[in-house]
């Protein structure tokens, strides 16, 4: 406990007393702020604690000058007038006749002595006394019990009278019958002038920005702890920042530490000018009168000019010493290379820049040689010859980083971030606290920002060193390519960005409980959903008859246009305008011996053909232009191409995607046909919510979370995978991308005609059954983490880790689609089965067979809902084929009943195509 707070408080209680102070709490209007007084057994301060709204404040004391006690406790604690309302913590033994006494509690300002009553009843001394009586019978205490008792006595002191003074409050026990009164206890404080509201206000103001820092979004500091070494202008503009920083932060040092040195020199011509101004002073006086330096002059000048400068000279050489010295400083400048000088101590830079360049170069063409060779080569010389590229980026950008980002520089940082926020010392106010600076253990000296800066870039340079560590484990190229891609150390995006989820993460603000979120793959809660079809990279790709071969481009695709660049270092000069994917078709093609090519066709027939570097990117780039194309800006594309623009155009949206033309036969007889399933009911969705009537479902397990069990907040459901889950789960599943889980409320959203049938078959219990078939890892449970529940969530649906393992996956979606069983193709849907595939099914006449979608397929399959005294044909099956990512639609046109469909099927289909393209 601080010496301070054992002689600030007096206390005294009778010996053998039944009633003692235990604790004691200052307290404001509307308990906001507390101060909190507690006692030890032997009645010696504990402690002193000011908890206010902004966090804990430090205790304030004056000087006791009017008490007897002044000699034992020469300070008093300072408590503020707006602290009016007190609370005792006592214990109290009842003794004989208690309850036919009573307990007054007196407060008086202007009385030395409190052990007499009839002094403090008295006003001769100009005191002011207020008195309050509490009813011993009225206590809680119970009878019977010769043990103490605790007990919290509640009173308030008026503020206007009993201010800017030494206030006493004493305990008495009093016997009305006898009137006589008996001593107990008694404590003093120092009651503070009482400021007007107004300067109060100013007085807070003045110090909003030292105690309210401002707050920094999880965008902020993602943005500042980025160390992303996917190739592209994005990268090598960071490589050549960082390089030409180098020079320039050493020259900061250098003129650092000079100033410093000019400073020290100040210092000590101060001190040599000090001393001859006072030998100066003192001649002068000699000289003058031999009385006057009878008198002491000398002295009392000495000791009087000395004290101008002793406390800057005692703070001066205490930041020399202990926060900048001159020597830390030299030893970060020491370890900033000199990268134009190849000398033996200045070359480790300048080699790893020239290791660096050479292995991009031989990369880069050992690439374009493997390319193009047709013979599939082994995917482990790949594998080695990447990571060796992958390491020397990690290398080359860490060496870079370490100019500013190294041991001594961080040690330095915390001393200084330390420093500003060191307050003066107490006892001697014009001297800083060099002894709370000193003490390593104090943390909270660092203000919360500098705090969460400090512990996110210690947890920064582990992340660095963990992901060189995954890039050496790396068994596969996909596994190397997800790791560079999916770094949890990237992050693009920008302050000013449109994405919803980049809005969210500059929204959600860092604490020191939640900054590990700064180094995770997850994503804040969100209402939002990623973007999947937003990509860029570097691919090959094939030239125009001028400059015919396969080329290095940076390529961008971003917001439904793709854009090529021949300078793929820079990413700044575009080959040719933007390429309308909305007007395109895509399909994925090996051409000539090259593989993981794919071919984009565009309106005017112009071909562009692109290739990636191995099959698992080539697919990636697929699915987001597919995803691209169903965004379509009708604005831009007739201020391109006009609204005359028709010829050669295709349907907007329409993406074709060819990874197979091999249909699959599911058997050799005629798709006999099934009669459709009939649901007789009303619409029950016009009397109960969706909510109300998913929970309904009987043994559905709907009223919990399908992930996590829990019942709160149960209201949102996945249209895609039938299941219904809490708020916090939710949040995962919209993580995981709407390719993945395609989230609703069941408070808040209104659903189509089909996927409002959906809702029919949402059954957590079903869904779990052979989805958790094989969990053999914990499950997560209502109060689990964000990071654990978005971990098991991703391993569940994204990996499918637990579900069951179907041997024959495909031909269960197809018999199901058949049999039109919903419960049959959700589970062979989400165990895997290709919602793209073909089928071939005997003609009418036995004598052909025709190879047609499952989509299709699934068109002549229907429910049937009777709605008052009409039959309505619902197409839940192929709703649920386009929600899990169907996009071969075969010969499906709008309007078209030449391929066998009902006109009820061209309906679905008509007002399904709008919504897919963008157009009918």
């Amino acid at each position: 406990m601080d010496y301070l707070s054992k002689i600030s408080f007096p206390y005294y209680q009778i010996p053998h007393t039944n009633v003692s102070l235990n604790k004691l709490f200052f307290t404001n209007q509307d308990d906001s702020e507390t101060i909190r007084i507690s006692l030890s057994e032997n009645k010696s301060v504990g402690e002193i604690c000011h908890q206010g709204s902004k966090g804990k404040d430090p205790t304030s004391y004056i000087e006791n000058v009017d008490g007897d006690d002044k000699y034992s406790f020469p300070l008093l604690i300072k408590v503020d007038s707006k602290f009016n309302k007190f609370k005792l913590h006592v214990s109290i033994k009842p003794t004989s006749g208690f309850r036919d006494r009573n307990l007054l509690i007196v407060k008086s300002t202007g009385v030395e002595n409190v052990s007499a009553m009839r002094e403090l009843a008295s006003d001769a001394i100009g005191s002011t006394v207020d008195v309050s009586k509490l009813l011993c019978k009225s206590l809680p205490i119970e009878d019977g019990v010769p043990e103490f008792q605790k007990l919290i006595i509640n009173d308030s002191f008026d503020s206007k009278t009993m201010n800017d003074k030494r206030v006493s409050v004493s305990l008495w026990d009093h016997d009305p019958n006898s009137d006589e009164y008996n001593y107990l206890l008694h404590f003093s404080v120092w009651i503070d002038k009482t400021i007007p509201e107004e300067s109060r206000e100013n007085k807070t103001k003045s110090f909003e920005v030292k105690h309210e820092p401002k707050s920094y979004s999880l965008g902020d500091f993602r943005r500042e702890f980025c160390f992303s070494i996917e190739d592209g202008p994005e990268f090598r503009k960071h490589l050549s920042s960082l390089e030409e920083s180098v020079p320039k932060m050493r020259g900061h040092y250098l003129t650092l530490i000079e100033d410093f040195r000019v400073l020290e020199s100040s210092v000590r011509r101060l001190t040599s000018s000090k001393t001859k101004i006072i030998e100066g002073i003192n001649r002068i006086i000699s000289l003058n009168s031999h009385l006057v330096d009878a008198f002491g002059f000398k002295r009392e000048f000495q000791h009087t000019f000395l004290r101008l400068f002793d406390p800057f000279e005692k703070n001066i050489n205490f930041f020399f010493d202990s926060v900048c010295d001159n020597k830390a400083l030299t030893k970060i400048m020491d370890n900033i290379p000199l990268p134009q000088l190849e000398t033996t101590s200045q070359s480790e830079l300048l080699q790893m820049k020239k290791q660096f360049e050479a292995d991009s170069k031989e990369y880069y063409a050992w690439m374009n040689k493997y390319l193009a060779n047709e013979k599939e080569r082994p995917d482990s010389k790949l594998l080695s010859k990447r990571k060796k590229f992958e390491l020397s980026k990690f290398d080359y950008l860490n060496q870079l980083s370490k100019v500013t980002n190294n041991q001594y520089a961080n040690n330095l940082a915390e001393r200084l971030f330390k420093f500003v926020n060191l307050p003066y010392n107490e006892s001697h106010p014009k001297l800083l606290n060099f002894k709370m600076f000193s003490d390593s253990a104090n943390f909270d000296l660092i203000e919360t920002n500098y705090q969460i800066y400090l512990f996110a870039l210690t947890r920064f340079n582990s992340e660095k060193y963990q992901l060189r560590q995954k890039i050496e484990a790396c068994q596969s190229n996909e596994e190397l390519t997800t790791l560079i891609r999916n770094n949890n150390l990237s992050y693009s995006g920008s302050k000013n960005s449109t994405d919803s989820n980049d809005r969210n993460i500059d929204e959600f603000v860092v604490t020191k409980e939640n900054f590990d979120l700064i180094f995770s793959d997850v994503h804040p809660p969100s209402e939002s959903h990623s973007s999947d079809s937003d990509i860029s990279g570097i691919l090959f790709a094939l030239s125009g008859q001028k400059n015919s071969g396969w080329h290095k481009e940076w390529v961008v695709l971003k917001d439904g246009q793709l854009t090529e660049y021949s300078d793929w270092r820079k990413g700044k000069s575009p080959i040719s305008d933007p390429i309308e994917i909305a007007l395109s078709s895509v399909k994925a093609v090996n051409h000539y011996k090259r593989q993981y090519c794919f071919e984009i066709l565009t309106s005017s027939g112009a071909k562009h053909v692109f290739q990636a570097f191995d099959n698992d990117d080539r697919n990636k780039w697929v699915r987001a232009l597919h995803n691209a194309g169903q965004l379509v800006d009708t604005k831009r594309l007739e201020q391109r191409f006009g609204t005359t623009h028709k010829k050669g155009k295709k349907n907007l949206g329409k993406v074709l995607t060819d990874f197979t033309t091999k249909p699959v036969v599911p058997g050799n007889s005629y798709d006999k046909s099934v009669s459709p399933v009939s649901i007789v009911s009303k619409d029950p969705f016009s009397e109960n919510s969706y909510l109300n009537f998913v929970r309904s479902i009987p043994d559905s397990d709907n009223d919990m979370c399908v992930d996590c069990k829990s019942t709160e907040s149960v209201e949102w459901v996945s249209i895609n995978s039938l299941i219904c889950m809490c708020v916090n789960c939710a949040s995962c599943h919209r993580n995981i991308g709407s390719h993945i889980s395609k989230v609703r409320s069941l408070t808040l959203d209104n659903f189509s005609k089909e996927t409002e049938m959906l809702l029919r078959f949402v059954n957590n219990r079903q869904i779990n059954a052979f989805m958790e078939e094989n969990l053999t890892a914990p499950r997560i449970h209502a109060g689990t983490d964000h990071e654990t529940r978005l971990h098991f969530i991703r391993n569940k649906y994204v990996k499918k880790k637990y579900s069951a393992v179907l041997p024959d996956v495909n031909n269960l979606l197809i018999k199901s689609i058949q049999q039109i069983q919903v419960q049959g193709e959700i589970k062979a849907i989400l165990c895997g089965a290709d919602v793209n595939s073909n089928i071939q099914i005997k003609s009418s006449n036995h004598n052909e067979n025709t190879v047609v979608s499952i989509f299709e397929y699934s068109l002549r399959k229907f429910i049937e809902v009777d709605t008052d005294n009409a039959k309505q044909k619902c197409f839940i099956l192929s709703e649920l084929l386009v929600l899990n990512g169907c996009t071969n639609f075969g010969g499906v046109k709008v309007a078209d009943t030449s391929v066998g469909l009902s006109e009820e099927a061209c309906d679905y289909w008509r007002h399904k195509s709008v919504i897919l393209n963008g157009s009918s």
